[in-house]
């Protein structure tokens, strides 16, 4: 640059950078702040519970009304109960001599409990939340009984376990073959279990071939692989309960309350297994203890 083309640069003079500070301050107290998302903006998709072997009348009760209260507190779009809600012990026969423990059971007692928790559930449950009912192989019993050449005898008497819990009434969808039977939530399956091996979430996906969420064994535990996961959800049942001694000790002692919770976007499912404390009946839900 010549020195003619310096000497003929405008320079500002002091007022006017006066007054380009002032403009400069008013553009920059005037722009919008940026917009930040709440930590407590209303959490995506859609979520389900799914309950599994609660074995009515031998329920965990304080765990249930737990569950119960998670429920209500969340925004739930169904739910999933996946076997063995009834224990149906007045018709087993797992061990001839079990029902000298339980003198005093009756199958109208049974029923009666399992439709007062079917009636408590209804009443935490949102009006258009989904109702999944799978039959388990203790729901079973009903259908073994019946089958019996001398099933004559109950005459109008033995209900139907669907007829007991008043489920079309309540408009659950249901599923009565509980070896082959399951719900799809989102790209999981959900079936009662057939399995019942020390490693029953492996052998439940490799048979299955997709995931899957069973209960049946009682038992807490979870498989993942790259194609897929499988996971067994526990009992809700009374852990101590002598209804369940007619099992070895042993293998009671590998049981664990749980349950699941399937929260589904986009089409995929994701898993939120619970595993409750033993001996406390209390599990945590998204920072809140039950």
């Amino acid at each position: 640059m010549s020195k003619e083309t310096k000497d003929n640069v405008i320079r500002v003079t002091d007022s006017e950078m006066n007054m380009l500070d002032a403009i400069r301050h008013i553009k920059f107290n005037n722009t919008k702040p940026e917009v930040r998302s709440s930590s407590k903006a209303k959490a995506e998709g859609e979520m389900y519970f799914v309950l599994p072997d609660p074995h009515y009348p031998f329920q965990n009760e304080v765990l249930m009304q737990k569950v119960f209260q998670c429920i209500k507190d969340n925004n739930v779009a169904g739910v999933c109960i996946s076997g063995d809600w009834l224990d149906l012990y007045t018709l087993g026969t797992y061990n001839a001599d079990s029902l000298g423990l339980l003198r005093d059971i009756s199958l109208d007692e049974e029923y009666e409990s399992g439709l007062a928790g079917i009636e408590a559930l209804e009443k935490v449950l949102p009006k258009d939340a989904r109702k999944m009912f799978l039959w388990g192989n203790h729901e079973d019993r009903y259908f073994r009984e019946m089958n019996k050449r001398d099933n004559a005898k109950y005459g109008n008497t033995l209900q139907n376990p669907n007829d007991a819990l008043k489920l079309a009434e309540y408009g659950w969808e249901v599923k009565t073959n509980w070896k082959d039977d399951f719900f799809t939530v989102g790209d999981i399956d959900i079936t009662h279990g057939t399995y019942f091996n020390i490693h029953c979430a492996k052998k439940h996906l490799d048979m299955h071939g997709k995931s899957i969420m069973f209960g049946h064994t009682h038992r807490s535990q979870a498989h993942v692989t790259g194609e897929g996961a499988a996971y067994n959800i526990g009992t809700l049942c009374d852990l101590e309960s002598s209804a369940f001694h007619y099992m070895p000790r042993m293998t009671r002692e590998q049981w664990s309350n749980g349950f699941a919770i399937i929260t589904v976007i986009d089409g995929k499912s994701y898993i939120e297994q619970i595993v409750v404390r033993k001996g406390k009946n209390s599990f945590v839900f998204r920072g809140k203890v039950y």
